[in-house]
């Protein structure tokens, strides 16, 4: 730890006399240029904020989402078969949800008062956000993985990682559930709201995998692109001007970018050793890429391509990340603190403008 003070100590004096040699202050743009066009941003590195314990067993996490009206952080504690709700102030433990087996998947319909969560083997759980008392608990495809939600047309898409498929649960996800088959499994999806679709990263069963676009009300696929250079497609985000995709690539530790229209262009670059879950940071136009390794791998979203700002290890098995847009404080549930009981690590840009 000490080791780790001082390092901090001499990269802010590294970056503010980056800062004070380009005429600006130690917020602005980029404080210094690395190899292969890389930049290093004033912002970063990360730097602990707390470690705050959390109950449960020391065990692997998975998703998590933000409910900002609610002021919370829903976590996935995967193989502790439970989620936890915290405050997003100071990580404090608002609500353990028991009985949730593998849990995996979450998101938050705020507009509906709504959280989903996908569990095994074949289950959406709906929780109430203002009550946090399970509602109800609705069939889905085999391996339900990642979640997303269409407040346009009220309707949750489940990857049934096992079928290959994502399904469509109109209703806000008590009504009619539609399976759309897209390949041998399925990772993350999510929902594009100009275009009207929801996203799915698919693992072909030939290579290249593949970024599907499915309509929730036809339940069919408009649009298949390939992913060149991208194997095991799994977490994906869209980046906040709605232009491009952003997909992990597990098994090939890439991550890629693919352009949403005209040629579908794809572009990659190396992250941490099994890239997982990914987060955006829209203020600061930062893509955070968390790792199996515990690796994180920050990327630069305002330039074009795929630049690398930052790489660090914020723990063992941090897998998960999540970015709180309004204080861009970054948090990382990890199975194992410093005492070998899970925390919740919350950490921030050393400088933010």
């Amino acid at each position: 730890m000490k080791e780790l003070a001082w390092f901090r100590v001499v990269w802010a004096m590294v970056l503010a006399l980056a800062g004070a040699a380009c005429g600006g202050g130690a917020t602005g743009g980029s404080a210094a240029t690395g190899s292969g066009g890389a930049t290093a941003s004033a912002g970063l590195p990360l730097e602990l904020v707390a470690d705050v314990d959390l109950p449960g067993n020391a065990n692997r996490f998975d998703y998590e989402d933000l409910d900002p009206a609610r002021g919370h952080l829903v976590i996935a504690h995967m193989n502790d078969a439970s989620v936890l709700v915290v405050d997003l102030s100071d990580g404090s433990v608002v609500k353990l949800l028991p009985d949730l087996p593998v849990a995996r998947g979450v998101i938050v319909g705020d507009d509906v008062g709504r959280i989903f969560v996908t569990i095994s083997p074949s289950k959406l759980v709906i929780i109430d956000n203002a009550t946090l008392a399970e509602i109800a608990r609705v069939p889905t495809g085999s391996g339900p993985d990642g979640v997303g939600w269409d407040p346009v047309h009220q309707t949750v898409g489940v990857s049934d990682q096992a079928d290959g498929a994502v399904s469509l649960i109109a209703g806000a996800g008590s009504g009619e559930r539609t399976q759309v088959q897209l390949g041998v499994e399925t990772g993350n999806v999510v929902f594009d709201a100009p275009r009207g679709v929801f996203w799915a990263s698919v693992v072909s069963a030939s290579p290249p995998d593949q970024l599907v676009a499915i309509d929730p009300v036809a339940a069919g696929v408009t649009t298949r692109i390939d992913l060149p250079g991208c194997d095991g497609a799994h977490g994906l985000r869209l980046h906040p001007d709605g232009q491009s995709a952003l997909v992990a690539c597990e098994s090939n530790d890439v991550v890629a970018r693919v352009d949403l229209g005209g040629a579908h262009a794809v572009v990659t670059a190396p992250s941490g050793s099994g890239p997982d879950v990914l987060s955006i940071d829209p203020g600061l136009g930062w893509l955070y890429v968390a790792a199996e390794s515990g690796d994180l791998t920050v990327f630069d979203l305002r330039q074009a391509g795929l630049v690398t700002i930052d790489s660090e290890h914020p723990g063992d098995n941090a897998h998960s990340v999540a970015v709180d847009p309004a204080t861009h404080r970054v948090f990382f549930p990890l199975m194992a603190g410093p005492n070998g009981t899970p925390v919740l690590r919350i950490m921030r840009p050393s400088t933010t403008p």
